[in-house]
């Protein structure tokens, strides 16, 4: 989106002619990049369907006043479905996983493509933290495995765990699917990796999940 400004502003997506979410952001182009990214990775819809509108707002004003109205005249008119649906950039996070809380609507009905092709990650040896990093790092989705705690404070996905080191995954070709490149690493490990409609995740963990698939 290089025609697109980075101010600040507010903007709307539509799917197929129709408005599904209207947003704000500090960045247009930024937000609007991430959330082309977010639905590149998603099944059940194609990025050809989805156009966008976005206006710009002065510095001197706040971005809320005009998102909030726009999405309450909207919802009004039966649009807007993707607020409020779980389709905002977010992390799940651990409690919602662990008590198997339903996923979002927008999850649901458009999952994460797990079997990616991450073109990425070559074939090779790879440690087991330097795979993990650079898939998500180059994932449309999140991805969040076990890190170690310094300070009483949430450690690095950049530096992981301690159970990573010296561990190592050969990785038999190019382009691999984003489950199968995962489950190399918790086959090593002697983890186990799940997949969510929204995320993937990697722990030193023997849970069932209701919501999520164990590779």
């Amino acid at each position: 989106m290089p025609q697109l400004g980075t101010e600040q502003g507010v903007y709307g997506l539509y799917r197929s002619g129709s408005l599904v979410y209207v947003g704000k952001a500090d960045n247009l182009r930024t937000r609007l990049d991430d959330h082309r990214c977010k639905i590149s990775g998603r099944k059940n819809i194609h990025l050809d369907e989805m156009t966008f509108s976005a206006l710009y707002v002065s510095a001197n004003w706040t971005a809320l006043a005009p998102e909030t109205s726009l999405i309450r005249h909207f919802r009004r008119a039966g649009l807007c479905e993707w607020n409020g649906n779980g389709f905002g950039p977010h992390d799940p996070g651990r409690h919602r996983e662990l008590t198997d809380k339903r996923p979002d609507g927008f999850d649901m009905q458009y999952p994460i493509v797990d079997e990616w092709a991450v073109a990425e990650v070559k074939a090779g040896r790879y440690s087991a933290l330097d795979l993990l990093v650079l898939l998500k790092q180059s994932l449309p989705y999140l991805l969040r495995y076990e890190v170690e705690e310094a300070d009483g404070k949430k450690g690095s996905y950049r530096k992981g765990h301690t159970a990573y080191r010296d561990v190592f995954v050969e990785v038999s070709g190019d382009a691999m699917s984003a489950r199968d490149l995962l489950k190399l690493v918790a086959d090593q490990l002697k983890w186990q990796a799940t997949v969510f409609p929204s995320h993937m995740i990697l722990y030193n963990e023997t849970h069932r999940y209701k919501f999520g698939k164990t590779l």
